[in-house]
């Protein structure tokens, strides 16, 4: 059946596109819901009708609830019973206490990963490293978010704490939206050095590298999110140029 031009503008707006297989029908639009919100196609305080978000994805209105419910766990989706569903607003305050103890989190991860990573987990963090690099020097914002995602989760595994994986990457969507939306700015060649000393302590196997360098790219995050919160101001300050 041909698509309507109202059809098309929605899908454009949105991000949304027809499922391919063979991911779950659930799993399929879990990832592109999440992915429309952390990229901004769908904005924070948008609106959210089952119904609609199912004819853009082509599927039926059950994994399309099952993805918002899903969402509302990670912060992402609101969720008003007998009301409505909307994203979920930037609450820049909610950063700050994310980041705080994310921060603590990740540490602790890279005090325990580092020692324990293997050929094959350094080999994905030179990979992850170089991609991060590379979509930084291209000015691909999204992209250089998802490999910095990346190369932590790689640590984090190497950690053998499942709950540490499990906590310290369940609110990670919402520091990735809070990153390609409001400070477009942070990943930046300086940051790139930090995740290239990070790649060098775990190459040595010296976690102590590895943290001192993870501690001054959390700290720089945290800086900035205390100013978005305190003052507004989403703009690029001295410290990175």
């Amino acid at each position: 059946m041909p698509m309507l031009k109202a059809d098309r503008d929605l899908h454009e707006s949105s991000g949304l596109a027809p499922v391919q297989a063979p991911v779950t029908l659930h799993q399929a639009a879990l990832n592109q819901l999440r992915t429309a919100i952390v990229l901004g196609k769908l904005k924070p305080g948008a609106l959210l009708k089952d119904a609609e978000l199912a004819a853009q994805l082509g599927l039926s209105t059950t994994p399309v609830r099952e993805a918002l419910v899903k969402l509302s766990t990670e912060g992402l989706v609101e969720i008003i019973p007998n009301r409505l569903k909307r994203v979920a607003p930037i609450d820049y305050a909610l950063m700050v206490e994310l980041l705080e103890v994310q921060n603590r989190l990740w540490a602790m991860g890279y005090e325990w990963g580092i020692p324990h990573i293997e050929r094959a987990g350094l080999a994905r963090l030179q990979q992850c490293n170089e991609m991060h690099r590379q979509a930084i020097k291209r000015g691909d914002v999204p992209a250089a978010v998802i490999a910095a995602q990346d190369f932590h989760s790689v640590v984090m595994e190497a950690s053998g704490n499942r709950e540490l994986v499990r906590v310290s990457l369940d609110r990670v969507p919402l520091i990735q939206r809070f990153v390609v939306l409001c400070i477009p700015w942070f990943p930046s060649p300086a940051m790139a050095k930090l995740y290239r000393d990070m790649l060098h302590g775990a190459q040595r196997g010296n976690a102590k590298e590895a943290v001192t360098a993870f501690n001054k790219l959390s700290d720089a995050l945290l800086k900035v999110a205390l100013r978005v919160r305190d003052t507004g101001q989403t703009q690029q300050p001295g410290m990175w140029r």
